[in-house]
Order: structure tokens, then C-alpha cells, then sequence
């Protein structure tokens, strides 16, 4: 028995399969008698022109909303000027947005709305404290990720940097590869109440390889949050290769989370699901997880093939390609969520 059977192996009996108690939605969109639709966040250009959104007009053909212009500007902050990786979340009427502000520094952004559109100053927020010493200030913060914590009734920003200590100490859990700038990333939590004041950045998810894009939703059939994540590694680590979606589960308490083993890659070039193994410059990222349906619907990007991609799954463990999915024509990934359908409306009607 080699060691990725072992692997799948613990990963499947790590699950435990009992019944969850009854929590509060996560993400909690529509208030009582509230219809709501599914929209996607994105940004074009790198992410300097700002924070656009789409939503499926015909069955799984997403569409440009508020006439394809963006939602949000950059803040126009010196050195901090992008508006990639756009994450929103509504809860109990209002839209709470993060993003990344730029390829290297020390903070993210924040801003909050009720309607997607006038938008509250934005909030510069660095997640770890300046006292730090500088082996441990990071060269990057990427990738901020918002969630609802149904337990702690507060929300959590997930997110992955790389601290100077990490990439140097030679434990070859890197990016590597030629030509490319090394990074050795690991995932971060900050919480906030109000979006004002926000935790020190504690260290949340470290199994020995660099990864970035994580996102998290609370699975009740088995009382366990659901996490997946982009292995940043080469696709030569041969016990976990690398640009590919993996799965991993813990339990309620994010302050003291029990990551299980990582499962075999979900999504990407060496998944089972890749519909073009021989294009090896693939990967997938960027991806965003909800629930709808009665299934999971994953959304990842594949910057080298073919883009915006979306997927469905009973369990998170089988995967079926919607390959009639499209998305707006040179879309960067972004995040999935559900707002008011009324909110939605009035969007499409601006010009």
C-alpha cells in the first residue's frame, strides 16, 4: 500500500459521520421571506479597475451585472492599489467585502454596503501587529477570504501569507520552481465584530506545504467546517502534488482547529475531474464554495486552460464538471454569494 492510499485512507476515517446540532446558517443571506440570488464576484485587469459582479441569467450562463461596470473603485491607497480576490459576504442586511490590495505588503481591505453599490470608507487592515519582529512580518497578504462564525457570532477573514522565517528555513515546503519568486505560504485568521477592530493574525492551517485560497463552509450532516484549498507546491511532490484543490475537515472552534489529513487533489490537473490532463501548465485556484440546491457548487479559476469553471458535488468528494457553465469573457475568480433578490434587481436596472 503506497503512501497517497494511506493518505486517502485517513482522510476518509478521520470523518466522523454523526448528526450536527442545529446552527445558525454561516452565511445566513436572506432575512425571513427574502428571496436571494446567487452572484459571483470578479475583477479584470489585475484587479486594477475595480470589484465586478455577475449572476446566471439562463441556467449556469453568468453575466456581467450593473452594465459590466464595477461596483467598487480602488481606494487609491499608495502602494496598495488593486482590488483583486474580492470576497463578500451578507449578513443581517449588510455586504462585508475584503480584498487583496496589492502583490506584496502587509495589509487588506474592508468596506461595508447595503445595497452593492455606496460603499463605507475603505478600511486598510493589517493583520499582523507592527511590533512583530521582522522574521515574522509577512512579505504578502493574499487572498482574504470572509466568513460568518455561527458559533462565535462573529466573523473570521481567512488568508495566506508568507513571513520571512517560513521561506527560509530550508524545510523545502516552497513554491520552488525556475524563474519563479519563492513563497511559502500558510493560512491566517483575524476576527472582527464590526469591521473596525480586527484580531492579531494567528496562525490557522500549517501541514507542511505552502497553499493559499482557502475557503470554509459548515457542513451540518457531519458537525465539521469543510475547507478547501490550493496546494501552492510543484507538481512533483509526489505525496500531494501540487496547483490542485484538496479537502481537509475541523471541528466547530476555529480558535483551536483539528485539521485532518488533506484528501487527494479534488480539482485540478491531477484530479480526476480535470477534463485536459495533458495540459500540464493548468492549475486550479481562486475557488469559492457554496451550498444551493441541496448540493455543493465549487467555483475555481484555471488562468492557464480555460478560465472561470464551476462544479457540483453531493459530498464533496464526487465531482461533476458543469461544462455549460460560461462566465463574463476574461473574468479573474472571485467569490460566490447570496444577496437579496430585490438588491439584485435594482442592479440590473442601473446603467
Amino acid at each position: 500500500m503506497n503512501s497517497r492510499t494511506f493518505l486517502i485512507l485517513g482522510f476518509l476515517l478521520a470523518v466522523p459521520l454523526f448528526a450536527a446540532p442545529a446552527v445558525e446558517p454561516p452565511s445566513a443571506a436572506a432575512r425571513p421571506g427574502e428571496k436571494e440570488v446567487l452572484l459571483y464576484t470578479y475583477f479584470l485587469d489585475g484587479g486594477k479597475s475595480g470589484v465586478h459582479l455577475a449572476t446566471a441569467t439562463e441556467g449556469n450562463r453568468f453575466e456581467p451585472l450593473h452594465d459590466g461596470k464595477p461596483i467598487f473603485l480602488p481606494p487609491g491607497w499608495p502602494g496598495q492599489n488593486l482590488t483583486r480576490d474580492a470576497s463578500i459576504l451578507y449578513h443581517d442586511g449588510v455586504f462585508r467585502m475584503v480584498w487583496t490590495s496589492e502583490w506584496t505588503g502587509r495589509v487588506f481591505g474592508y468596506a461595508e454596503s447595503t445595497d452593492l453599490l455606496n460603499w463605507s470608507a475603505p478600511v486598510m487592515v493589517r493583520p499582523f501587529p507592527a511590533e512583530l519582529e521582522r522574521a515574522d512580518q509577512p512579505n504578502n497578504v493574499w487572498a482574504p477570504e470572509l466568513h460568518y462564525d455561527p458559533f462565535k457570532k462573529d466573523f473570521f477573514i481567512i488568508f495566506a501569507s508568507t513571513t520571512p522565517r517560513e521561506r527560509n528555513d530550508g524545510d523545502g515546503s516552497d513554491n520552488g520552481g525556475k524563474n519563479q519568486t519563492s513563497y511559502d505560504n500558510r493560512l491566517y485568521i483575524t476576527r472582527t465584530t464590526d469591521g473596525k477592530t480586527f484580531s492579531p493574525a494567528r496562525l490557522f492551517f500549517s501541514q507542511g506545504f505552502s497553499c493559499i485560497d482557502a475557503v470554509l463552509q459548515f457542513d451540518e450532516s457531519i458537525n465539521l467546517w469543510a475547507m478547501i484549498v490550493k496546494v501552492s507546491r510543484n507538481p512533483d511532490l509526489s505525496w500531494l502534488p501540487g496547483r490542485n484543490l484538496v479537502v481537509t475537515y475541523t471541528g466547530p472552534d476555529l480558535d483551536h482547529p483539528d485539521f485532518r489529513p488533506v484528501s487527494a487533489p479534488i480539482i485540478g490537473t491531477h484530479s480526476p475531474i480535470h477534463r485536459n490532463p495533458d495540459l500540464v501548465k493548468s492549475m486550479a485556484e481562486g475557488q469559492s464554495l457554496v451550498r444551493k440546491d441541496g448540493l455543493w457548487w465549487l467555483f475555481w479559476d484555471e488562468p492557464a486552460g480555460g478560465g472561470i469553471q464551476l462544479g457540483v458535488s453531493p459530498d464533496l468528494k464526487t465531482w461533476t464538471h458543469l461544462t455549460d457553465a460560461t462566465f463574463p469573457p476574461k473574468a479573474q475568480h472571485g467569490t460566490a454569494f447570496f444577496a437579496p433578490a430585490t438588491i439584485v434587481e435594482k442592479l440590473r436596472a442601473r446603467r
